[in-house]
This record gives C-alpha cells, structure tokens and sequence, in this order.
C-alpha cells in the first residue's frame, strides 16, 4: 500500500528512466552527433550525446557520460503525502544532490527533524523523537530508516567517517529512505482512514469503538 512509484535516475546510454523533463519512466532514444569544426567533419563522439525522451520529445544532453543539460537531479521526488514545509527542504535537497552530496544529506536529516516534529513531537532532539516514536509502536524497520537519515546527515553537518562526495550514491538512497518514512508514517495510515471511513457503516463503526473501549 504505497502512493510512491519507483524511481530510475538517468543514467548514460540507458534504455530506460525517469526523464528529467517530465519524470515519467520512459524509454530513451541515443545519439551521437558529428563533431563538425569550420569545414572539418571528425565524426561521432561516443562522448557527446543527446537522449530523446520516448514519451515527452524532449532532449537531454552529455558530455563524457554526464547529463548537463537540464542540470542533473538524480534523487526519486517526494512523496506525495509529505507536508508542504517538509517537501520545501526535500526538493532544495534535490537540486544540490549531485553538486553537493553533503549539503542534501544535512538537508534531508533537517526534512526527518520536521517530520518526527510532524507526527507529534518536539522536533528538537531527533534521538529523543526516535526514542518516543519507539514507545508509541514504530516499526523497528522504520526506526532504523530514520537512525540511517539522522546519522548519515549529522556526519555531513559535522563531517565524521562517512564521505559523501566519495560516495555519493549514499545520498541517493537516502531520498528513498524519507519517502519509505513517509509512506508507512503517513501515506499508509491515511489510506486506511479514508477506505474505512467509506466502506464501514456508522452503526459499525460504534460497535468497533465500543469493543475497544472508546468513548
């Protein structure tokens, strides 16, 4: 019970991925145009390339195995339920991603600060929040998706033995793990108020809060 698709960043040469114009997943058209220099023609450069996007038309350009145009954002797009503050930090952490990996991270443990904050805590202290989120039933699999976010930002705020701009593939997965928080934390529990809410009749519903001793 998910409301996030998966996500393929461009990648050189591939097939297939999320166009960095109008982010569906799409298949992608190569070429390799002529290096042409006053009336000199030096033929194709597997270096510079140009990507046609199968569903959009539009063009994406590389050079030496980069995309350099549009800039590059390799990180999936927020989830859809998270709030429109959280959403602010996680798109900024979005276009700086591969410019700077740290500057993301830091930005996306500021995006788990607000969402503990969001969910009912203080928002001050993340362990603490963790620690309360613990007591009220979190699942041990999310506890741990936010302990990865909270650390891995900490040591881009204060640089420890994790190196991001040597690694950052780590960066990139720490997009997916803010929108698996949000899924199970937000999406998941909204989902399921709205299908009982339509599909169970009141006099149930009373019935249902009566036998788990509500008021």
């Amino acid at each position: 019970m998910t409301t996030q698709a998966p996500y393929t960043p461009p990648q050189f040469k591939k097939d297939g991925f999320n166009c960095p114009f109008c982010h569906a997943f799409s298949n992608q058209q190569w070429g390799f145009p002529q290096r042409v220099a006053g009336n000199y023609d030096y033929g194709s450069d597997v270096g510079f390339a140009i990507c046609r996007c199968f569903r959009c038309g539009a063009f994406s350009t590389w050079i030496g195995g980069k995309m350099v145009f549009p800039p590059a954002v390799i990180a999936p797009p927020p989830n859809t339920d998270i709030p429109n503050d959280i959403k602010k930090d996680y798109e900024e952490a979005r276009a700086i991603s591969v410019q700077s990996p740290r500057g993301a991270a830091a930005l996306l443990r500021l995006c788990i600060q607000k969402l503990c904050k969001h969910l009912g805590e203080s928002g001050e202290k993340i362990n603490n929040d963790i620690s309360a989120l613990v007591r009220k039933g979190l699942p041990a699999k999310v506890q741990q998706a936010l302990d990865v976010v909270r650390v891995v930002g900490n040591n881009a705020v204060h640089p420890g033995q994790i190196d991001l701009n040597d690694n950052p593939d780590v960066t990139h997965r720490l997009f997916g793990l803010v929108n698996v928080i949000a899924d199970v934390m937000i999406s998941q529990p909204k989902q399921i108020d709205e299908i009982y809410n339509t599909v169970v009749p009141e006099s149930q519903k009373k019935a249902i809060a009566k036998r788990d001793g509500q008021p």
